[in-house]
């Protein structure tokens, strides 16, 4: 295992902070190298790469050492999911700041520089979320930024959506898309980072809902260009183990993360939504996936129940506060969705029943 820093300039500003771009990786061979090539054609030169392999079977290990030999390697003994790669990640990194990176992205040559800047920029902020486009179509947008939604579910601004000029402006998001985002390495190990439980799906979620109620903001940087090809490892938004990650995932934030008083009043909501999912997963020939999820989420709901309470230490806003938070992040989705051209029936139909209300100022008190 080596700890030198790939493409580091040791002699950088003492200004320039060390980023730390964690990559969880599972059998990305046929990603991998585009990902680590774009990282060593970044402008900015002040960061190192620590590479997670969760038991690939390919050659995801041969590649990394070859194009990047500088790069920490750490190998582990069984596949830990994109939560686990993630933590483990983070707990080598030496970074004041920790990049979380999909293996099948591409990265623009001033992504890190651009990172590194909004660091400057912006020293009140906990994570940053970056303008991640689709691969195959650059004009197309992935997430710029994210939003939480009261049916319980996250919303990725700009998802499937053409490029817009309101994709171009800096702003504050809820949370950040895991596939490539920026956080404070002290805020993440003040949180104990993701819960590895979700394995994969929704663990980003999980994280920018504690990280809201733990009282921290964050910024969408939309200078920083990412390039993503998207299911990747887990074969597609509708494969068998998409669906079981997804189902139980989503339940087990509302159990964990959300705060009760806010669940009982969004439950038409959530009801809503969650059997839309259950239609779209009957339509797609996944009912035994979901069925599958459902049991897990079950399995799983005790441990989510003590988590629940474990976290109320890390809790420093109130519940008002927290839901002023939610319904700034909804209207934030709904402005971002009235003007896309998209063919999601079931966003249409939820920002017409649902069409949700302005934050009060002064309404949204806090607590230590």
């Amino acid at each position: 295992m080596s700890f030198s820093f790939f493409g580091a300039d040791m002699n950088s500003a003492p200004d320039l902070p060390l980023i730390s771009v964690v990559i969880p990786n599972y059998n990305g061979a046929d990603y991998l190298e585009r990902c680590l090539r774009s990282l060593a054609a970044q402008t900015y030169r002040n960061f190192e790469i620590v590479l997670v392999d969760n038991a690939s079977q390919d050659e995801s290990v041969r590649i990394a050492q070859s194009v990047a030999p500088g790069a920490i390697i750490i190998l582990q003994q069984r596949n830990t999911g994109f939560a686990g790669g993630a933590n483990a990640g983070i707990k080598a990194s030496g970074g004041e700041w920790v990049a979380i990176l999909n293996n099948d992205t591409e990265l623009s040559p001033e992504w890190l520089s651009e990172c590194a800047a909004a660091i400057r920029r912006r020293p009140e902020a906990a994570f940053f979320a970056c303008r991640i486009l689709e691969f195959a179509g650059r004009d197309r947008l992935f997430s710029a930024g994210d939003c939480f939604l009261r049916a319980g579910i996250g919303y990725r601004r700009g998802q499937q959506q053409g490029d817009r000029k309101e994709f171009h402006v800096e702003c504050e998001v809820f949370s950040a898309s895991g596939c490539a985002a920026l956080y404070r390495k002290t805020v993440l190990e003040e949180l104990a980072g993701f819960d590895e439980r979700f394995f994969a799906y929704l663990e980003d979620v999980d994280l920018g809902l504690r990280l809201q109620s733990a009282g921290y903001t964050g910024f969408y940087i939309p200078r920083a260009e990412v390039y993503h090809h998207g299911g990747a490892t887990s074969g597609g938004e509708f494969s068998r183990l998409s669906v079981r990650l997804r189902t139980r995932n989503a339940l087990l934030v509302l159990l964990k993360s959300v705060p009760v008083a806010v669940v009982l009043r969004c439950l038409p909501m959530i009801i809503l939504a969650q059997a839309v999912w259950l239609l779209r997963t009957v339509i797609h020939g996944r009912i035994g996936s979901y069925l599958r999820g459902l049991a897990g989420a079950f399995l799983l709901a005790p441990a989510m129940v003590r988590a629940r309470f474990e976290s109320r230490a890390h809790r420093r806003l109130s519940c008002r506060h927290l839901w002023q938070k939610i319904l700034a992040s909804e209207l934030q989705a709904k402005r971002d969705f009235s003007g896309a051209e998209t063919d999601s029936l079931f966003l249409r139909w939820y920002f017409m029943l649902f069409p949700g209300t302005l934050p009060q100022k002064g309404e949204a008190d806090s607590r230590p």
